[in-house]
């Protein structure tokens, strides 16, 4: 679904954030320019990496065409303003006041084009005590309690495996900018506008329900399961997760366990029951599941439409015959790594398009811009723009 073909995006953004929502906005269909540094989006050096191309780099990148310049030149700023006279959408993802430091801020771009959507993602917003706070995924995960959310019972807090705050504030800000090209299509005059969108709020926003569960029982002591049995239960030969959404599942999972008389125990009989023994009962379901393999289990607990999966690493995952069969990942070839098995974006239906080289479209993209190649000899001279040599 290329509901963006046609658009163009200016991705001035570095890290995760901005990045991932503009890739998002490729993988949909909008001709996506990721203006970088010459030395290249710092990201890019994140983690593991070779040849400027690390995990982060790549997913943020799919689907665009970079064009490295220093726009903190006034030349390299002339370049990134005259793409922007003709762009739908700008992407920023600087501290507060950084962009009005370069001169490349929504007044600038407004003045120029005011039909331009220029969306800015910051930690914590344009003012307030922490404005200039540096926010950093471990920073967003302890201070918005997802930490807290994620310890284990009785645990101390721990951070999710991921750049979950980034990638959640990715996906509001290409909603909104989605809401805001809407709201521009319909409207006589045709206006952009300046979204602000923050990691924190996004956080937040993202944890509503656990949020308004904390706010309506602030006693953990009288905190409860959602529903019981729900673990991760270790079989004879790996790990699969079994819930119970309600009484007639429970029903069942007693049957196919080998324990029907556990449907007659008044301690198990409402889920309400069942969350005040979990412990218990979790303990029992885990002793019978470790007698035998997981597929074994699986199978059995899938005849008697009992809720349950295998807990997958992601080499399973992408083998999965449910996977394959929707497929679900497509091979590309992403340099300088070869064939990269890639996950599709939801709805997206467009071949996976691999992530680009620090500017390895700066020559064209200038082209397509009306630089003539006098003019991009100059700007490459001048240390301006990067533009490798095949």
């Amino acid at each position: 679904m290329q509901v963006f073909h046609g658009l163009t995006v200016l991705d001035l953004s570095q890290g995760i954030a901005g990045p991932v929502a503009a890739a998002i906005l490729a993988r949909q269909g909008a001709n996506v320019i990721k203006i970088e540094p010459p030395r290249g989006d710092w990201i890019r050096q994140v983690g593991a990496s070779r040849e400027g191309m690390s995990a982060n780099a790549i997913a943020g990148n799919l689907g665009k065409r970079s064009l490295a310049v220093d726009a903190a030149t006034p030349a390299g700023r002339e370049v990134v303003l005259r793409l922007a006279k003709s762009a739908d959408v700008v992407i920023e993802n600087f501290r507060p006041g950084v962009m009005q430091k370069l001169g490349l801020d929504y007044a600038a771009i407004a003045a120029l084009n005011p039909g331009a959507i220029y969306c800015s993602i910051s930690g914590f917003g344009t003012s307030g005590p922490w404005v200039g706070k540096a926010a950093t995924d471990s920073v967003l995960q302890a201070y918005t309690g997802m930490a807290a959310l994620n310890a284990a019972p009785g645990g101390p807090p721990r951070r999710f495996g991921m750049y979950v705050p980034d990638n959640i504030s990715a996906l509001y800000a290409a909603q909104a900018i989605g809401a805001a090209l809407y709201a521009r299509a319909t409207s006589a005059k045709g206006i952009g506008r300046h979204l602000q969108i923050t990691l924190a709020e996004s956080c937040a926003a993202f944890q509503t329900a656990p949020m308004v569960d904390a706010f309506l029982f602030s006693n953990p002591a009288a905190k409860r399961p959602a529903v019981a049995p729900s673990s991760e239960f270790q079989t004879a030969d790996g790990w699969v997760v079994v819930a119970c959404l309600d009484d007639a599942m429970f029903r069942r999972l007693a049957a196919a366990l080998g324990h029907p008389e556990w449907s007659n125990d008044a301690r198990y009989a409402s889920n309400d029951a069942r969350c005040a023994h979990v412990a218990e009962i979790n303990r029992m379901v885990g002793e019978i599941l470790s007698s035998d393999s997981a597929a074994a289990w699986l199978d059995k607990l899938e005849q008697a439409d009992v809720l349950c999966s295998p807990i997958n690493d992601y080499p399973a995952l992408r083998a999965h015959p449910q996977m394959r069969h929707t497929r679900s990942f497509d091979d590309i070839e992403q340099a300088p790594y070869g064939m990269l098995s890639v996950p599709h974006l939801p709805a997206s239906g467009r071949a996976i398009v691999p992530a680009p080289r620090v500017g390895e479209h700066s020559a064209v993209i200038l082209i397509e811009a009306g630089y003539s190649a006098e003019e991009i000899d100059e700007l490459i001279s001048a240390g301006v723009v990067l533009a490798p040599q095949e």
